[in-house]
């Protein structure tokens, strides 16, 4: 089985099943301040379900509120490290083939244990649903070996290092669906293992959720109960709390302005979206070194953030997010400096017999005077005639002959006003450009048939700290960045896969493979009567939620 894939697809389907949910309503009105809001729990919203089985729902919302009532194995902490949930002890063994694992002591919602044929039920029935959200994650399990109530092995087809952190799918009750037709019939689906217990549920209008008394782990003594009402859309959910008829809602950079620090708290957490630059390495200039290195050092990175993303975003230079255990701060890229730059560019020595017009062009449409002029150079070198002044003329008029095309998603304002800060920059130092904002479907097509020389792009990143997909992706072949790779791959301890990715991040900023920028920041809101931290992530955007309380 493809390695890669199997993280490619869990980046996206994460994405879609992830998240978290938030207790009732409460409290009293802050003082001076009008509010529709008088319960004494916290409320939530999520959008109208199809099933809340937590295996087969699709919808963001509804997966964040099903996280509050079913735990994993793993999940995901503050800072995107993979920490065990219902795992009292766990071992790599057979060289990351086999994991052995042992459950803490845990009561379903219904006072019955939960144990390792659960486990077991929950993984044939991810796989024998192949449109669950969830299916990547399974792929490479082959088997699971149940050894008591408390211990099993999970069994791999292929050797992954990051198989822990594959994980972190809610774990059912074989209970109460093994001998169920309709696994998406709610009544099915209200006994779980998580913090909160499912009071009562009313289709297409709310759910109710109180604190679980036989919580595993200790829960603040305050906890609060939380109601969820049922919306239409995200714009509903958005408006439910600007009206105070909700507490917290997930909203986006567009909704920020609508929230007044005043009557509402934000907090910032960094997303998944990583933005770059990509170099066509169909292009020979991309070949040279110090070309890469030139134009790296010529952007500013940091104009970057506070212009084309206006200070909402964190800086990185590594596909990886920056508070991961695996994301080493001490390696940087090449710091800005239009004087190193301009010495880069001095320092290129493309293979003059080489034609090195843009890929991209046709050559009956280029300059034939540029053509020609190439074409002489190439002439000169062939004919070994040419001095060393002589190629560093060519190559200088080489490059002042370049006009490289620099690609861009029309409809992604925070990249275009990047894109244009770049190509100030590369005309600062004597590169001439040209920006082609593209749609979305255009700009695929040009990504896809190489009809670039720059291109700023976004990914996302996998929730689990694994960069291979993006590394494999970015059109620069080289050993030893592939050995890196296959090292990283076959790595099966921590320790090890720290060591690999600090040689890794070393190799790719020494050697300019691409420019990392940002990842993008995401925002929670809440209303100022609820008081406490809550530290989201991409994963659960409600973690911390039983830390928090109502004012007074």
């Amino acid at each position: 089985m493809n390695k890669i894939k199997i993280m490619t697809v869990i980046l996206v389907i994460v994405t879609s099943l992830v998240g978290c949910s938030m207790e009732e309503q409460s409290g009293e009105v802050l003082e001076n301040k009008p509010s529709a809001i008088t319960s004494k729990t916290i409320n939530l919203t999520m959008m109208k379900p199809e099933t809340i089985n937590p295996i087969t729902n699709k919808n963001k919302s509804i997966g964040y509120i099903m996280n509050l009532i079913y735990d994993s194995l793993f999940t995901i902490d503050e800072n995107y490290d993979t920490v065990p949930q219902l795992v009292e002890e766990y071992k790599i063994e057979n060289d990351g083939m086999v994991i052995n694992i042992k459950l803490k002591d845990i009561k379903w919602h219904d006072g019955t244990i939960l144990t390792s044929s659960d486990v077991k039920f929950t993984v044939d029935l991810i796989k024998q649903h192949i449109d669950s959200p969830y299916n990547a994650l399974v792929e490479n399990i082959s088997s699971i070996s149940i050894i008591n109530n408390k211990e099993f092995s999970i069994n791999f087809k292929d050797k992954y290092a990051f198989s822990i952190d594959t994980l972190i799918f809610p774990i059912v009750s074989e209970k109460q669906l093994e001998n169920n037709n309709d696994i998406n019939n709610y009544k099915n689906n209200l006994v779980g293992n998580g913090a909160y217990k499912i009071k009562s549920y009313e289709e297409r209008k709310s759910l109710s959720l109180i604190i679980n008394d036989s919580y595993y782990n200790q829960l603040p003594s305050n906890a609060k109960n939380i109601e969820v009402e049922i919306v239409p859309d995200e714009e509903a959910q958005v408006s439910m709390v600007i009206s105070l008829d909700s507490d917290i809602a997930k909203i986006s950079l567009d909704d920020l302005s609508q929230f007044y620090e005043k009557e509402f708290k934000t907090t910032t957490y960094e997303s998944r979206d990583y933005e770059c630059l990509l170099f066509n390495y169909e292009n020979e200039v991309f070949k040279d070194l110090n070309f890469r290195k030139a134009i790296v050092s010529s952007i500013n990175k940091k104009k970057i953030l506070e212009e084309g993303y206006i200070n909402n975003a964190t800086l990185v230079d590594f596909p990886l997010n920056s508070k991961s255990k695996y994301y080493d701060k001490d390696i940087k890229s090449l710091e800005y400096s239009k004087e190193n730059a301009k010495k880069y560019l001095s320092q290129v020595t493309f293979e003059t017999n080489k034609n090195i017009t843009n890929v991209n062009e046709n050559p009956k449409d280029t300059d034939k005077d540029a053509v020609e002029d190439v074409n002489k150079s190439n002439l000169k070198t062939n004919n070994e005639t040419a001095t060393k002044d002589d190629k560093e003329k060519d190559i200088k008029e080489q490059i002042s002959k370049l006009n490289l095309k620099i690609i861009v998603n029309k409809d992604n304002s925070e990249r275009k006003k990047s894109a244009y800060i770049i190509s100030e920059d590369l005309k600062d130092i004597g590169i001439k450009n040209t920006i082609e904002e593209l749609s979305s479907e255009d700009m695929s097509k040009a990504l896809n048939e190489k009809n670039y020389d720059l291109a700023l792009v976004g990914w996302e990143l996998s929730l689990a700290p694994d960069a291979t997909n993006i590394l494999e992706s970015i059109g620069y072949e080289d050993e030893r960045l592939t050995n890196y790779i296959n090292s990283l791959q076959n790595a099966t301890t921590e320790s090890q896969i720290s060591d690999i990715y600090k040689s890794i991040q070393k190799y790719v900023n020494e050697n300019a493979l691409f420019m990392s920028l940002v990842i993008r920041d995401d925002y929670i809101v809440n209303n100022r009567r609820i008081e406490g931290k809550i530290s989201p992530n991409s994963f659960d955007i409600y973690e911390g939620i039983t830390n928090l309380d109502i004012a007074k």
